[in-house]
Formats: C-alpha cells, sequence, structure tokens
C-alpha cells in the first residue's frame, strides 16, 4: 500500500497540490486491514490531480461532482476518490450541506466520528505523517464512535446509520455522550427530515454487511421511531436474525439475496408498518419496491400449500413465481414442518418443466389457443405428482385439449 500511496502524493506535488488519505481508509490502516479503495483530501486543484492519476496508473476519471470531488477507477476497478479539503454547512438540519473549499484541518473538522478525522500525509517529506486533531487515535484503541460536535446527528441524521454499520463492521461501541445525543435527535425526530433517498442509500450499505444484526441494531438505536415509523418489534428482529441461516440453507450466496428489502419487508410484515408506505417514504426504485412488497407478503401469509400435506404439484405451483429473497423471508417465520415442505420444493421440484411443449400439441393437429397453457399445467402436474414420462404426459395434455370447448383448442 505504501507504494501507491507515494505515487499519489507525489503526482499531486507535481500538480502543484497537497495530498492527505482521510477518513476510513486511514481508520482501516490503524486497524491492521487493507481499506477497499482510497480516498484523498487535496489542497489544490482536484481535477488536475485526478487526471494525472489516471495518466499515471492507466486508468480513467470517472466522473467529477459539484462537491469538489472525482473518482479514478484502476483497471481492476480499484477506485481512488479524490476531493478538494473543504469545509460542509448546512442551510437546515438534515438537508445536504454547502461546500467550499478549506484546508485539511478544516475537513476533518466537518466529519461524522473521530476515527474518521484523521490523516495521512502523503506529500513527499512528509509521508506518513498523522493528524489527528481530535483524539481519533484514543478512541480507535478504545473502540469508540464519538461525533466531533452536540450538533452531528442535527447536521446529519443518516450518521445514525453510519454509526450501526461501523458498531456492527468495526465491533465499536458508542461513546456514552455521542449516544445521548444520538437519543436526543431521535427524540427529536430528527431522521424524518431526511430524504427517502439519502436514508435508502445509507441502508442499503448497512443491510449488506450485516443483514442478520442491522434490524436489531437500528431498533436499539431507535431510528425506526426517529423516522416516524412504527418501532421494530421483537418477532422480527428475531426473524431477521434467522435470515443468513435461511439463505444457506437454500443453498444461495449473499449476492443472490436482496438484504434490504427482505429484512425491511419482515419489519413490515411483523412490526405493523405498511409495506406500500415504507417503500414510499425510502424512495425505493421498481425492483425494490416490488421486492420488499413480496416479502411482507410471504412473511404475514405464507403459502396455503406450506402449512398443510398438498400435492407437489400444488406447492409447485404456490411456490415458483416467488422469488428467492421472498422465500427466504418466508422460511424466517415457519414453523418445521413447513420449512420442510419448502426446502423439498427448492432442492427437488424448482425449475421442474414438463417434458412436452406447445410444438407437440400443435403437431398432434390442434391450434394454439388458450387451452394449451391448461393442457401443459396438467402434464407438468403429472410429472410432478406421479412421475409420468413423455408419453403419459402427452396423452394426458391431449386429452385435456379434447375435453375442452372445440372453439378453444381447435
Amino acid at each position: 500500500m505504501e507504494r501507491p500511496l507515494r505515487l499519489i502524493g507525489q503526482v499531486a506535488a507535481e500538480a502543484g497540490a497537497r495530498a492527505w488519505l482521510v477518513g476510513g481508509p486511514v481508520r482501516d490502516l490503524l486497524l491492521g486491514g487493507c481499506p477497499p479503495d482510497l480516498d484523498i483530501a487535496i489542497e489544490g486543484p482536484v481535477e488536475a490531480v485526478a487526471q494525472a492519476l489516471a495518466e499515471h496508473l492507466q486508468g480513467r476519471v470517472q466522473k467529477t461532482t459539484r462537491f469538489l470531488t472525482a473518482t479514478v477507477v484502476l483497471a481492476d476497478d480499484f477506485e481512488i476518490d479524490v476531493a478538494r479539503a473543504r469545509t460542509e454547512t448546512y442551510p437546515e438540519p438534515g438537508v445536504l450541506p454547502v461546500v467550499a473549499a478549506a484546508g485539511i484541518e478544516d475537513d476533518l473538522r466537518r466529519r461524522d466520528f473521530t476515527v474518521n478525522a484523521m490523516a495521512l500525509a502523503l506529500a513527499p517529506g512528509e509521508f506518513g505523517e498523522l493528524l489527528d486533531p481530535h483524539g481519533g487515535m484514543a478512541d480507535l484503541q478504545a473502540r469508540l464512535l464519538r461525533v466531533l460536535h452536540d450538533a452531528s446527528f442535527e447536521d446529519d441524521p443518516t450518521r445514525m446509520i453510519r454509526a450501526a454499520r461501523f458498531m456492527l463492521r468495526l465491533s465499536f461501541e458508542l461513546e456514552e455522550h455521542t449516544r445521548e445525543l444520538l437519543e436526543r435527535a431521535v427524540a427529536q425526530r430528527r431522521p424524518a427530515a431526511v430524504s427517502g433517498a439519502r436514508v435508502r442509500n445509507e441502508l442499503r450499505l448497512l443491510f449488506a454487511a450485516a443483514p442478520a444484526r442491522a434490524l436489531s441494531m437500528l431498533a436499539d438505536l431507535g431510528f425506526f421511531e426517529g423516522m416516524g415509523l412504527a418501532p421494530a418489534s421483537r418477532r422480527a428482529i428475531d426473524a431477521c436474525g434467522r435470515a443468513p441461516e435461511a439463505m444457506h440453507a437454500l443453498g444461495l450466496d449473499c449476492e443472490d439475496v436482496e438484504w434490504m428489502a427482505l429484512c425491511l419487508g419482515i419489519y413490515a410484515a411483523l412490526s405493523g408498518q405498511d409495506p406500500e408506505a415504507l417503500a414510499e417514504r425510502l424512495m425505493l426504485d421498481g425492483d425494490e419496491r416490488a421486492a420488499l412488497r413480496a416479502a411482507a407478503e410471504m412473511v404475514a401469509h405464507p403459502p396455503e400449500a406450506l402449512l398443510t400435506q398438498v400435492r407437489d404439484s400444488e406447492l409447485f405451483e404456490a411456490l415458483e413465481p416467488r422469488s428467492p429473497s421472498a422465500l427466504i423471508a418466508c422460511r424466517t417465520v415457519l414453523d418445521r414442518d413447513a420449512v420442510a415442505r419448502l426446502e423439498r420444493y427448492w432442492r427437488d421440484l424448482r425449475g421442474t418443466r414438463a417434458d412436452i411443449t406447445g410444438e407437440d400439441l400443435k403437431a398432434a393437429g390442434h391450434e394454439p389457443g388458450s387451452a394449451f397453457g391448461e393442457a401443459l399445467r396438467a402434464a407438468l402436474a403429472a410429472k410432478l405428482d406421479a412421475g409420468a414420462g413423455r408419453d403419459e404426459q402427452l396423452r394426458i395434455a391431449l386429452g385435456v385439449l379434447e375435453a375442452s370447448a372445440p372453439g378453444d383448442s381447435t
């Protein structure tokens, strides 16, 4: 890691700027880890430094913004975020800040927690010097999250969600006064003033990082009450805690699961929160909205085919249209017999298709029509329930067509 950081410092100096490694990457390095990306603060021209870095590292400048930032993307998709050292002022609590260029000390003063308010100098001649004006190293060693000032959660209530993420990811605790400030912000419903899009983006990161524990942590911090939503019930918290176990039981990987929608669907179904209102408040996109709704529906009303002994074809018909995330959500609230039925579907029935198609029915002299679907479903049911082979499936399908009204079958 030292060589690329020295290069960044040298390139910045050649562009007439001074570079610092800041924020989470400094924290992670001091904890002995390897940061997934780099955050660089620049005293000087951001775009000139970003372009020079892209040329030296055979990357590309992907984006620049009105917040004086740029992103350099390397060939392996590793990202270097380059930002002008700046101040932030909040015209109103909860809204996006107004930014202005400033020195590195002012840049660190605007950050969320002391452990994220340290900087490592990258400039030649001072490389590796730690700038720690707010006692971040001491809090890092004590594994504490401490805000930099008393209005921190009022200025940006999404810091509450970030606190939850850092507590879960790093096993940190909230410093006592910081918890008091957070509780005050909740009592004043400060999170309710934040746009749904900003809350949604932070929740995505939180649930992706710790799906089993995220809901419990949010409940502990009073997030839902602060948003003006229903408190998370104990049943919802416990069910979300079982979601990773359900994922593993179905042989799925984390990337196959829409964690935020799944867990919030469980929360809504078991906490008396209207899922549609929740999706609207968080400004979810169409796919996320559908996934949350599906998870909530499966938890609130598991299909009858899971709750009683039914034929395999009925189990298949009830579950085949469901998404993996919805099935995981449902599994978290089922008893042992229902879990066994769900897993039987997933293991033995999922994806089964009849051995005949509409082409076989046309070859037998029938014109396509509405009865084709019914005939093919009957063939598939015979395969699922009785192990019927291709010839038997065709016989059953043709029988359905012949029994239908002449106008529907030919």
